[in-house]
Protein backbone atom coordinates (compact mmCIF):
# COMPACT_ATOMS: atom_id res chain seq x y z
CA UNK A 1 0.00 0.00 0.00
CA UNK A 2 1.15 3.85 -0.97
CA UNK A 3 1.54 5.86 2.69
CA UNK A 4 1.87 9.22 0.64
CA UNK A 5 -0.11 12.14 1.06
CA UNK A 6 -1.92 13.40 -1.38
CA UNK A 7 -4.41 15.94 -0.14
CA UNK A 8 -8.00 15.83 -1.15
CA UNK A 9 -7.44 12.55 -3.05
CA UNK A 10 -10.44 10.51 -3.72
CA UNK A 11 -10.32 7.01 -3.53
CA UNK A 12 -11.76 3.29 -3.03
CA UNK A 13 -10.18 1.29 -0.28
CA UNK A 14 -12.12 -1.63 -0.60
CA UNK A 15 -15.86 -2.29 -2.85
CA UNK A 16 -18.04 0.36 -2.12
CA UNK A 17 -15.61 2.27 0.37
CA UNK A 18 -14.76 5.82 -0.77
CA UNK A 19 -12.35 8.13 1.50
CA UNK A 20 -11.41 11.71 0.60
CA UNK A 21 -7.35 12.07 2.00
CA UNK A 22 -6.64 15.04 4.04
CA UNK A 23 -5.82 16.60 7.09
CA UNK A 24 -9.09 15.75 8.19
CA UNK A 25 -10.24 12.68 6.51
CA UNK A 26 -14.24 11.57 5.38
CA UNK A 27 -15.03 8.11 4.14
CA UNK A 28 -18.45 7.32 2.89
CA UNK A 29 -19.87 3.79 1.86
CA UNK A 30 -22.00 2.78 -0.70
CA UNK A 31 -25.02 0.91 1.05
CA UNK A 32 -26.90 -0.41 -2.16
CA UNK A 33 -29.26 2.10 -2.61
CA UNK A 34 -28.18 4.57 -0.44
CA UNK A 35 -25.03 5.54 1.25
CA UNK A 36 -23.89 6.53 4.81
CA UNK A 37 -20.81 9.24 5.46
CA UNK A 38 -18.67 8.36 8.05
CA UNK A 39 -17.99 11.29 10.43
CA UNK A 40 -18.24 15.07 9.44
CA UNK A 41 -15.00 17.17 8.86
CA UNK A 42 -14.58 20.44 10.93
CA UNK A 43 -15.96 22.83 8.19
CA UNK A 44 -19.86 23.03 7.99
CA UNK A 45 -19.00 24.33 4.73
CA UNK A 46 -18.11 21.07 3.47
CA UNK A 47 -21.46 19.70 3.28
CA UNK A 48 -22.89 19.94 0.14
CA UNK A 49 -18.88 19.02 -1.70
CA UNK A 50 -19.13 15.33 0.22
CA UNK A 51 -22.81 15.27 -0.72
CA UNK A 52 -21.66 15.45 -4.22
CA UNK A 53 -18.18 13.37 -4.12
CA UNK A 54 -21.21 10.30 -2.38
CA UNK A 55 -22.68 11.09 -5.46
CA UNK A 56 -20.30 11.13 -8.25
CA UNK A 57 -18.40 8.15 -6.88
CA UNK A 58 -21.39 5.63 -5.67
CA UNK A 59 -24.47 7.10 -7.67
CA UNK A 60 -26.47 7.23 -4.09
CA UNK A 61 -27.52 9.95 -2.26
CA UNK A 62 -26.24 10.35 1.56
CA UNK A 63 -28.38 8.72 3.72
CA UNK A 64 -27.47 7.95 7.30
CA UNK A 65 -24.38 9.35 9.24
CA UNK A 66 -22.12 7.30 10.96
CA UNK A 67 -19.92 8.68 13.97
CA UNK A 68 -16.99 7.30 15.12
CA UNK A 69 -16.56 10.04 17.89
CA UNK A 70 -17.49 13.62 19.28
CA UNK A 71 -14.66 15.58 18.77
CA UNK A 72 -15.37 19.00 16.95
CA UNK A 73 -13.19 18.27 13.58
CA UNK A 74 -15.52 15.24 12.85
CA UNK A 75 -18.99 16.76 13.26
CA UNK A 76 -19.33 20.03 11.64
CA UNK A 77 -21.42 18.90 9.14
CA UNK A 78 -24.37 16.93 11.30
CA UNK A 79 -26.14 19.86 11.17
CA UNK A 80 -26.83 20.15 7.16
CA UNK A 81 -27.55 17.09 6.87
CA UNK A 82 -29.35 16.01 9.56
CA UNK A 83 -31.68 18.92 8.35
CA UNK A 84 -31.90 17.23 4.94
CA UNK A 85 -32.90 14.07 6.07
CA UNK A 86 -29.84 12.13 6.82
CA UNK A 87 -29.98 10.80 10.70
CA UNK A 88 -26.91 10.82 13.11
CA UNK A 89 -25.78 7.33 14.46
CA UNK A 90 -23.34 7.74 17.08
CA UNK A 91 -22.63 5.57 20.57
CA UNK A 92 -24.39 6.96 23.28
CA UNK A 93 -21.68 8.96 25.08
CA UNK A 94 -21.95 11.27 21.99
CA UNK A 95 -25.52 11.70 22.41
CA UNK A 96 -24.87 12.50 26.34
CA UNK A 97 -22.00 15.43 25.30
CA UNK A 98 -23.81 16.75 22.57
CA UNK A 99 -27.19 17.04 25.21
CA UNK A 100 -24.34 18.92 27.75
CA UNK A 101 -23.15 21.50 25.59
CA UNK A 102 -26.82 22.09 24.18
CA UNK A 103 -25.94 21.42 20.93
CA UNK A 104 -28.99 19.59 19.60
CA UNK A 105 -29.36 20.72 15.63
CA UNK A 106 -26.19 18.10 15.21
CA UNK A 107 -26.71 15.73 17.87
CA UNK A 108 -27.25 11.70 17.68
CA UNK A 109 -30.65 10.79 16.23
CA UNK A 110 -29.97 6.86 17.29
CA UNK A 111 -27.51 5.24 19.58
CA UNK A 112 -26.81 2.23 20.77
CA UNK A 113 -24.78 1.55 23.88
CA UNK A 114 -21.88 -0.65 22.66
CA UNK A 115 -22.23 -2.77 19.24
CA UNK A 116 -24.75 -1.68 16.91
CA UNK A 117 -25.13 -2.79 12.64
CA UNK A 118 -26.70 -0.72 10.11
CA UNK A 119 -27.44 -3.03 7.02
CA UNK A 120 -27.71 -2.53 3.34
CA UNK A 121 -28.65 -4.81 0.39
CA UNK A 122 -26.84 -8.13 0.39
CA UNK A 123 -23.94 -8.34 2.56
CA UNK A 124 -23.21 -4.65 2.68
CA UNK A 125 -23.23 -3.62 6.72
CA UNK A 126 -21.29 -1.68 9.00
CA UNK A 127 -20.66 -3.28 12.23
CA UNK A 128 -19.80 -0.83 14.75
CA UNK A 129 -17.83 -1.57 18.03
CA UNK A 130 -17.53 1.24 20.94
CA UNK A 131 -13.60 1.14 22.45
CA UNK A 132 -13.59 4.25 24.39
CA UNK A 133 -11.42 5.54 26.94
CA UNK A 134 -7.85 6.18 25.27
CA UNK A 135 -8.25 9.20 22.60
CA UNK A 136 -11.92 9.88 23.71
CA UNK A 137 -14.26 8.29 25.75
CA UNK A 138 -16.82 8.08 22.57
CA UNK A 139 -14.11 5.97 20.42
CA UNK A 140 -15.98 3.72 18.27
CA UNK A 141 -14.38 1.41 15.32
CA UNK A 142 -16.77 0.86 11.91
CA UNK A 143 -16.27 -2.74 10.11
CA UNK A 144 -17.16 -2.96 6.90
CA UNK A 145 -16.85 -6.69 6.29
CA UNK A 146 -18.14 -7.03 2.54
CA UNK A 147 -15.43 -5.06 1.79
CA UNK A 148 -12.38 -6.06 3.94
CA UNK A 149 -11.94 -2.32 5.32
CA UNK A 150 -12.11 -0.87 9.03
CA UNK A 151 -12.31 2.44 10.20
CA UNK A 152 -10.32 3.29 13.16
CA UNK A 153 -10.50 7.12 13.27
CA UNK A 154 -7.88 8.82 15.54
CA UNK A 155 -6.79 5.81 17.05
CA UNK A 156 -3.78 5.82 14.54
CA UNK A 157 -2.33 8.92 13.98
CA UNK A 158 0.70 8.30 12.09
CA UNK A 159 3.32 7.92 14.85
CA UNK A 160 1.42 9.83 17.27
CA UNK A 161 0.10 8.28 20.58
CA UNK A 162 -3.45 8.79 20.84
CA UNK A 163 -3.67 9.82 24.47
CA UNK A 164 -1.42 10.50 27.48
CA UNK A 165 0.35 7.11 28.28
CA UNK A 166 -1.03 6.91 31.94
CA UNK A 167 -1.19 3.81 33.43
CA UNK A 168 -4.84 3.07 33.04
CA UNK A 169 -5.08 4.24 28.97
CA UNK A 170 -1.67 2.78 28.11
CA UNK A 171 -3.51 -0.65 29.66
CA UNK A 172 -6.58 0.06 27.43
CA UNK A 173 -4.50 1.17 24.45
CA UNK A 174 -2.96 -1.96 24.40
CA UNK A 175 -6.56 -3.69 24.86
CA UNK A 176 -7.91 -1.44 22.01
CA UNK A 177 -4.62 -2.71 19.43
CA UNK A 178 -5.49 -6.34 19.95
CA UNK A 179 -8.86 -5.60 19.13
CA UNK A 180 -8.32 -3.80 15.31
CA UNK A 181 -5.63 -6.62 14.97
CA UNK A 182 -8.06 -9.68 15.35
CA UNK A 183 -9.95 -8.23 12.43
CA UNK A 184 -9.30 -9.44 8.98
CA UNK A 185 -8.97 -6.65 6.65
CA UNK A 186 -7.32 -5.05 3.82
CA UNK A 187 -7.25 -2.01 4.29
CA UNK A 188 -7.78 0.73 7.35
CA UNK A 189 -9.09 4.10 7.84
CA UNK A 190 -8.26 7.03 10.30
CA UNK A 191 -9.30 10.23 10.82
CA UNK A 192 -6.30 12.03 9.90
CA UNK A 193 -3.62 11.25 6.66
CA UNK A 194 -2.98 8.65 4.36
CA UNK A 195 -4.93 5.19 4.70
CA UNK A 196 -3.24 2.45 6.09
CA UNK A 197 -2.67 -1.51 6.14
CA UNK A 198 -2.19 -4.13 9.01
CA UNK A 199 1.43 -3.85 9.02
CA UNK A 200 0.92 -0.21 10.20
CA UNK A 201 -0.79 -1.09 13.39
CA UNK A 202 2.23 -3.67 14.42
CA UNK A 203 4.81 -1.57 13.66
CA UNK A 204 3.35 1.55 15.69
CA UNK A 205 2.37 -1.01 18.79
CA UNK A 206 6.08 -1.96 18.54
CA UNK A 207 7.04 1.47 18.77
CA UNK A 208 4.59 2.35 21.05
CA UNK A 209 6.53 -0.40 23.85
CA UNK A 210 9.66 0.32 22.84
CA UNK A 211 9.02 4.26 23.94
CA UNK A 212 7.84 3.16 27.07
CA UNK A 213 10.24 0.93 27.69
CA UNK A 214 13.37 3.40 26.85
CA UNK A 215 12.00 6.98 27.44
CA UNK A 216 10.09 6.34 30.78
CA UNK A 217 13.23 5.64 32.52
CA UNK A 218 15.12 8.50 31.16
CA UNK A 219 12.61 10.80 31.94
CA UNK A 220 12.44 9.73 35.50
CA UNK A 221 16.25 10.24 35.91
CA UNK A 222 15.05 13.88 35.33
CA UNK A 223 16.54 14.67 31.49
CA UNK A 224 15.06 16.69 28.90
CA UNK A 225 13.18 16.09 26.14
CA UNK A 226 16.34 17.54 23.94
CA UNK A 227 18.61 14.89 25.70
CA UNK A 228 15.83 12.05 25.11
CA UNK A 229 15.32 12.41 21.70
CA UNK A 230 19.26 12.22 21.32
CA UNK A 231 19.40 8.78 23.00
CA UNK A 232 15.74 7.74 21.19
CA UNK A 233 15.84 9.20 18.36
CA UNK A 234 12.79 8.44 15.42
CA UNK A 235 13.28 4.79 13.83
CA UNK A 236 14.59 5.71 10.69
CA UNK A 237 11.96 2.65 9.04
CA UNK A 238 8.84 5.40 10.24
CA UNK A 239 10.43 8.67 9.09
CA UNK A 240 8.26 8.64 5.95
CA UNK A 241 5.17 8.49 7.99
CA UNK A 242 2.54 11.36 8.02
CA UNK A 243 3.93 14.46 9.76
CA UNK A 244 6.01 11.98 11.80
CA UNK A 245 9.60 13.44 11.92
CA UNK A 246 8.35 17.25 11.85
CA UNK A 247 6.93 16.50 15.24
CA UNK A 248 4.97 13.72 16.79
CA UNK A 249 8.07 11.60 17.75
CA UNK A 250 9.05 15.00 19.92
CA UNK A 251 5.47 15.36 21.38
CA UNK A 252 5.71 11.60 22.31
CA UNK A 253 8.21 12.13 23.95
CA UNK A 254 6.88 15.25 26.11
CA UNK A 255 3.54 13.51 26.80
CA UNK A 256 5.75 10.42 28.84
CA UNK A 257 8.10 13.34 30.58
CA UNK A 258 4.73 14.58 31.87
CA UNK A 259 3.19 11.44 32.95
CA UNK A 260 6.81 10.20 34.62
CA UNK A 261 7.23 10.82 38.14
CA UNK A 262 10.58 12.14 38.61
CA UNK A 263 12.41 9.82 41.22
Amino acid sequence: MNYEFHENEVKELGPGVWMRVGIDNIAWFDLGGTAAVIDALEEAEQADVVRALIKETTGQDLKYVVTTHWDTDHIACNPQWKREGAPVIAHESCAQSAREAGWEEGAPDITYPATATLYGSGERKIEMRWVGGTHTQWDTILHFPSARVLHIADLFLWGLFPCKPTPQKIERYREILRIIKSYDVDALINGHGPSLDMSCIRRFEEYFEMMLQKVVPLAAKGLSAAEIEAQVPPPADMEHWFRFTAWKHAKNIEMIIEETPRG
